[in-house]
């Protein structure tokens, strides 16, 4: 269900609907492939209009009752002639696309069922074909284009290379809210006239269809079309983009899933000569036009012999291309928009092809993403290649802080080889073709690429609090490191960015990683407005609130603060997992589902005050062995934190909490005292400011200090 909620807010938050342009995204770069593309669509349409024309020549079904058609003018000889080329589409000199008499004709009973079914937009009473009818329409429509396409592609040198249009159904639904979704599926895939038992499945789709029986129905057909395109991104690794299709009734219309906006084509109605033209060019632009126009990534290359994935990476800068043998996929993307982060467990690719095979080169971790260049919603620019290369060069002479931070061995931006030459992989060079203010509407974001060391692992691989305690230490020291001696501030500290790895007796080192979200500090005292940035369950109060408190290294140690109140309650591997599902209906499950806003209600309801941390946290963290140390280090932390006694009580708690809030806890919310005593850390900051967050900010880098030092003790005391 809350993949069903993603592609629904996909639709009513991302779709541009009704873009003329966007079947050009489509057409073919190459010179020679796009003359070829549209000299072989106005054969094939008149093909199809020859079969829909002969098909009006008879009586339907023996009834005596004629369908009725809109057709291209032809002559009764042409398309007589025309319509006995088309029966049997398959040249005798290519046997992998023959088919039978008897295959043909199934194939254009279906075709004429759907293309002569007139569809009502306007009575959904009037009688119309059902969704299972439409999709064998849309099957027998595609395969008629492959097979003419074929034949026609057989003795051609401008495309020797022969994609073949063929569709698959899986054998899977959901339901909700009344709306039945069957998974209909199209592939464009390479025939090789060679007979295989394996079943097609996402992996070996180029695009989702969505079928519904009716025209009113387009909305329910684009979120079904976007729950399905999810899956594509998650089971191709070499995916940038994906296309789509929409069929209710007759109606047919194109979308381009990009990833913060789908672009839906205007309507083609295949009961009309003109759209059954327009969907017939689409059909044969798919089938000729390079790969990187279909979405596939030209620079992660699947080898069928070895089978494995080759990734290429552009180093920024020496300027030169490394090629990489992926072992594993550590991470795969898993929604419909955002950044498709993806990471390989890769060993660089020898030079010699006889030791392609040989698993003895050192491991590096190669991540893929497509990141925001500039902050949201400001001017500041982000690069995470240039954080780690400056990360690299300051840190690398500190022997104590090694392998805590991922090593740059390599990266900058995919570079994809169009026809003026090499071009960096952009939103804005998927919609090269789409009209200049559509484009406009659309984020662009760039495609990144970065090689790291050592690869680390993540924490539910972890064998005991001691350990989590010790990479913990780790983690912090690394982001006290690159916050003072690099001037950047990580601000998306989560469970899944801090690893760890073991060396060769066993021990374990924490690691920081995924710097997508940094930011230089410097840049952030600039920020008009913070943006929202983070893990929603582990995001800051200031940073959930978009509050105008400037950010600071005290947000991540928050962070750091929910993240083991997240562990400690639901624990760290599957062991403490099956043991922590007695409190799944806790409060702080409310930390991933709620709102924004809700979730900062709750922390500052379980942080202000540490009767409320000990009722709503520490009671409920695990009883299992090990986790007493955990609850201390909690505990601590949060004091150090909210409820330091070195602080004025101005600049304790989470006070001011919202007012409803407070009323409803029955909580009076008291005059702020003015700090007086001489050793609070505070002393010197303007009495004016009553904000506790405020305040702690403007002593962030003490506290910090502080919180660090708290750290180190606990893992120096795991350690023993």
């Amino acid at each position: 269900h809350s993949c069903i909620a993603e592609a629904e807010q996909a639709v009513n938050d991302g779709l541009i609907q009704d873009v003329t342009s966007v079947l050009d995204a489509a057409r073919p770069v190459g010179e020679k492939r796009r003359l070829c593309a549209i000299r072989f669509a106005a054969e094939v349409c008149e093909r199809l209009e020859a079969v829909i024309y002969c098909a009006q020549q008879s009586d339907d079904g023996g009834t005596g009752a004629k369908r009725s058609c809109e057709v291209n003018s032809l002559s009764v000889e042409t398309a007589k002639k025309k319509a006995k080329t088309a029966g049997g589409m398959a040249p005798a000199t290519s046997s992998s696309f023959q088919g039978s008499e008897q295959t043909d004709l199934m194939l254009h009973s279906h075709l004429i069922q759907w293309i002569l079914f007139q569809s009502s937009s306007e009575d959904p009473s009037t009688p119309a074909s059902h969704e299972p009818e439409i999709q064998l329409g849309i099957s027998a429509l595609v395969g008629f284009v492959g097979q003419a396409l074929a034949e026609m592609a057989a003795d051609n040198v401008c495309y020797s290379s022969m994609r073949k249009l063929s569709t698959f159904q899986k054998a899977e639904s959901i339901a909700t809210d009344n709306d039945s979704y069957q998974q209909f599926e199209v592939a464009l895939t390479m025939d090789t006239g060679s007979c295989t038992d394996i079943v097609p499945d996402h992996k070996d789709a180029v695009m989702m269809v969505a079928v519904k029986q009716f025209a009113q129905e387009q909305h329910r057909a684009y979120r079904y079309l976007a729950y399905c395109t999810r899956k594509l991104f998650t089971t191709q690794p070499n995916r940038r983009f994906a296309w789509g299709l929409t069929a209710c009734g007759t109606t047919v219309r194109a979308c381009l899933f990009a990833h913060d906006k789908v672009l839906s084509s205007e309507a083609m109605d295949v009961s009309t000569s003109d759209g059954r033209r327009v969907f017939v060019e689409l059909l044969t632009n798919w089938t000729m036009c390079e790969s990187w126009r279909l979405g596939y990534d030209p620079t992660i290359r699947h080898d069928a012999d070895l089978k494995h994935w080759e990734i290429d990476v552009y180093d920024s800068e020496t300027q030169l291309t490394h090629s990489y043998i992926c072992e594993d996929i550590r991470c795969n993307t898993n929604s419909t928009f955002g950044r498709h982060t993806r990471c390989f467990v890769a060993r660089e690719k020898p030079a010699d092809p006889a030791s392609a095979a040989d698993h003895n080169f050192p491991k590096v971790l190669i991540k893929d993403t497509w990141a925001h260049p500039i902050s949201p919603g400001s001017d500041v620019a982000r690069d995470e290649v240039a954080y780690l290369r400056e990360i690299r060069d300051e840190l690398a002479k500190d022997n104590t802080l090694n392998g805590t931070y991922p090593r740059l061995e390599a990266g900058g931006m995919v570079q994809i080889m169009c026809s003026d030459g090499v071009a960096d992989d952009t939103t804005q060079l998927i919609l090269v073709d789409i009209a200049e203010d559509t484009r406009a509407k659309v984020p662009n974001r760039i495609h990144r690429r970065i090689v790291m060391s050592p690869v680390g692992e993540p924490i539910h691989n972890l064998k005991s609090i001691d350990e989590l305690i010790v990479i913990i230490g780790d983690v912090m020291a690394a982001h006290t490191a690159i916050a003072k001696r690099c001037g950047l501030l990580h601000r998306d500290l989560s469970v899944n960015n801090i690893m760890f790895h073991r060396d060769a007796n066993g021990g374990v080192k924490g690691m920081l990683v995924d710097f997508d979200n940094a930011c230089r500090i410097a840049d952030m005292e600039n920020m008009k407005q913070p943006d929202c940035v983070g893990t929603l369950p582990f995001m800051s109060i200031g940073n959930l609130e978009i509050s105008g408190v400037k950010r600071t290294v005290l947000d991540d140690w928050e962070s750091l603060i929910y993240i083991l109140c997240w562990l400690g309650t639901f624990g760290i591997n599957q062991a403490d997992q099956d043991s922590a599902k007695a409190v799944r209906d806790l409060p702080i499950q409310k930390w991933q589902t709620g709102s924004a806003a809700d979730v900062a209600t709750l922390k500052r309801q379980y942080m202000h005050e540490i009767s409320y941390f000990v009722e709503y946290i520490l009671q409920h963290i695990l009883n299992a062995q090990g986790f007493e140390e955990l609850r201390k280090l909690l505990f601590v932390l949060r004091a150090t934190l909210f409820g330091n006694k070195h602080v004025s009580s101005s600049a304790q708690g989470c006070l001011p909490l919202p007012p409803s809030w407070a009323i409803d806890m029955g909580i009076a919310q008291p005059e702020v005292p003015t700090p007086s005593d001489t050793q609070f850390l505070d002393r010197n900051i303007n009495p004016a400011i009553t904000n506790s967050f405020a305040r702690r900010a403007e002593i962030a880098d003490v506290l910090a200090d502080r919180l660090l030092g708290v750290t180190q003790k606990f893992r120096n005391e795991a350690l023993e």
